[in-house]
């Protein structure tokens, strides 16, 4: 984004994008130049408040904490989209909220986006089990799939069809949204020993532990049972569903943004294969593609995408 008076503040925001996002930071090279600032800003916008939950989250006393820094990242966020000069004694958070209100009005996200966003978070804080899916996906909804759909306004910003057919950006929104969710679910199954040690929180629903009969005493105690490797095949594979419901959506993208954003969902797709060659333990282990492995994935992707057969 050639806007020099921000340009340490897109530069600090592509910093946070490389140092925490690593999967997608990679895929994302393969975009633009301005599709990367932009990609990289909104990253950072994203991490800060989540970085409030999970730093506060455990100790129970301070839970309070994370609410009021959320509170108070929702009202700067808020001033500051309303055209308003905030002054922080977090200076990298104005940089952050600067550039992003930047971003929101180059490329017309709708500001409810990350109003969604930011309640998901508030619900990371009072909420740490789900009973269902559909009690998890409204969830995700907020966490990551507002986040594959404020990605579409900036890749498709020149697109005709995106702005001017109702219906195309509709199809175009819904497939980010499914793509979002398959990231995040991505996530939680990756970080299921995290989530339980470090958190106390349990993102897999209820419903499906009692299904393959994995308690949350077994889950605390890193138990890697026969009963947990199913319920992780089966996460896995709904998992994977999620991802090829979402690549119709890829192709409606124009190429270069498709082409990344493809690059992208391999490498993180590439997650649950490292699972799998991990004995689908995530319990005690974190699955990781190493980066000579980023390289040949994405030549392979690449591969793949020009001939179509995403």
């Amino acid at each position: 984004m050639k806007y020099t008076e921000y340009d340490s503040d897109v530069k600090l925001c592509t910093d946070i994008h490389k140092k925490y996002g690593k999967s997608f930071y990679f895929g994302t090279r393969l975009l633009s130049e301005d599709e990367q600032d932009a990609t990289s800003v909104l990253y950072a916008f994203f991490r800060y408040p989540d970085e409030y939950v999970d730093t506060y989250y455990k100790d129970q006393s301070q839970k309070g904490i994370a609410l009021q820094k959320l509170q108070d990242f929702s009202l700067l966020w808020q001033k500051t989209y309303d055209g308003e000069v905030v002054k922080h004694e977090d200076t990298t958070l104005v940089a952050i909220l600067r550039s992003t209100k930047y971003v929101f009005d180059t490329y017309k996200i709708p500001f409810k986006y990350s109003q969604d966003f930011l309640k998901s978070m508030i619900q990371d804080v009072t909420k740490d089990r789900y009973s269902s899916y559909e009690d998890l996906r409204e969830y995700m909804y907020g966490s990551a799939s507002v986040v594959g759909m404020m990605m579409c306004y900036i890749l498709c910003f020149n697109d005709e069809r995106f702005i001017n057919d109702e219906k195309f950006r509709s199809t175009v929104l819904e497939k980010a949204s499914l793509l979002g969710e398959a990231f995040q679910m991505t996530n939680f199954l990756r970080d299921v020993g995290e989530d339980v040690h470090d958190r106390g929180r349990i993102y897999i629903p209820q419903r499906n532990l009692e299904r393959f009969g994995v308690s949350e005493t077994s889950l605390a105690q890193k138990n890697v049972t026969s009963s947990f490797v199913n319920l992780m095949q089966y996460e896995i594979s709904q998992t994977r569903q999620l991802y090829r419901d979402a690549e119709e959506g890829i192709r409606f993208l124009p190429k270069r943004a498709g082409r990344g954003i493809f690059v992208a969902r391999v490498l993180y797709g590439n997650i649950l294969d490292e699972i799998e060659r991990n004995h689908y333990d995530s319990l005690t282990k974190r699955a990781r593609v190493s980066f000579a492995k980023k390289i040949i994935l994405t030549i392979y992707a690449l591969i793949k995408f020009s001939y179509g057969k995403k």
